[in-house]
């Protein structure tokens, strides 16, 4: 029963310090999707941020951090500021010979 409990702790805080990098990484070349990533990101940071606000280890700070950084992503999205750099990504992938 202590190891179960254990890798709960452990799964709980490693998901806590990862979340926050998760809406910046996800569906990097797709407009859309990010977008709806980080608004899922946000949506499960902000329930997650309230259920273990009362825990050590500042997880409940992390998912706080994973709401304002996943809405972060939704603004760059819904305004096109990302689309300059993926146009640049995307010719120089279709230059680079294979």
């Amino acid at each position: 029963m202590t190891v179960i409990v254990v890798a709960l702790a452990v799964t709980l805080l490693a998901t806590a310090y990862v979340w926050p990098l998760v809406p910046l990484v996800i569906y990097p070349m797709r407009r859309w999707r990010g977008f709806w990533a980080a608004l899922y990101c946000a949506a499960i940071g902000a329930v997650c941020a309230v259920v273990f606000r009362d825990l050590r280890y500042m997880v409940g700070d992390f998912f706080e951090l994973s709401v304002v950084l996943a809405l972060l992503r939704a603004i760059v999205e819904v305004a096109g500021l990302a689309e300059p750099a993926r146009r640049k990504r995307r010719e120089a992938r279709e230059d680079t010979p294979s």
